[in-house]
């Protein structure tokens, strides 16, 4: 019998500096900065330097982003990023949409998965096709965090999105919150980082090109020391 054939789709989107691509991650985020460091005339080679924030690009969160006694980038369990995923279509939603419950439950049922077979769940929006634009600021949807809380409780370990964040930013979307701009309240769900040892991989891309709606998935930040998070390159490798 012959070996079954692996094709690689790349989930990841190319890092640039800011002035080529100023909508890469939040503006609250270190801006990316790539220059050159070494050149083929003055040292025989070519080098970049890169000066980053540990949430560039596509990139994951680690529990100390939100947990003061959570863990560094460089302490989370590989085990989280890799295995098998499932992908949960919800582009058809629109813009600033609460993502409920019901609405995973349904798109579960129609990807005929059961969540709690996926410790990865991957959820498919549409909105990297609005990678470096204004757009992609603004065009989200809003995880709620009893949604996630529901698939954490289902066996979920590490949450993907194609979009710069998972929820909308409460002291921005929500003007009587009465929150202060230092409140990590302002982003409930990644609060969650408090209550439970979970992941969530942020500015992902190509998820429609995944045939089918499960596939084996692998993706390991930087090993970055006392690190918040870390770019990553994230990859579903499908069996022919």
């Amino acid at each position: 019998m012959k070996n079954k054939k692996e094709v690689l789709i790349d989930l990841s989107h190319t890092l640039e500096t800011y002035g080529d691509n100023p909508y890469q991650q939040l503006g609250e985020n270190a801006r990316t900065l790539i220059g050159t460091f070494a050149t083929y005339e003055a040292n025989g080679f070519y080098e970049c330097a890169l000066y980053i924030g540990d949430h560039a690009g596509t990139h994951m969160d680690a529990t100390k982003h939100f947990n003061p006694d959570g863990l560094y980038t460089d302490e989370v369990p590989l085990e989280a990023f890799y295995g098998e995923a499932c992908i949960l279509d919800l582009t058809h939603m629109k813009a600033h949409a609460d993502v409920t419950i019901d609405d995973i439950q349904e798109a579960a049922a129609k990807a005929e998965v059961n969540l709690e077979d996926y410790h990865i769940v991957l959820l498919k929006t549409g909105r990297d096709k609005l990678y470096g634009t204004p757009e992609y600021f603004k065009d989200l949807l809003n995880i709620l965090p009893e949604t996630i809380e529901w698939m954490i409780q289902q066996g979920m370990v590490t949450l993907g999105v194609d979009m710069v964040t998972i929820e909308l930013d409460r002291y921005i979307y929500d003007p009587d919150s009465d929150l202060e701009p230092n409140a990590p309240e302002r982003y409930p769900a990644h609060c969650l980082m408090q209550k439970y040892e979970w992941y969530m991989i942020e500015n992902m891309a190509n998820l429609d090109k995944i045939p089918g709606s499960t596939c084996k998935f692998t993706g390991f930040p930087i090993k970055i020391g006392k690190g918040s998070g870390g770019p990553m390159r994230a990859v579903a490798i499908i069996e022919e």
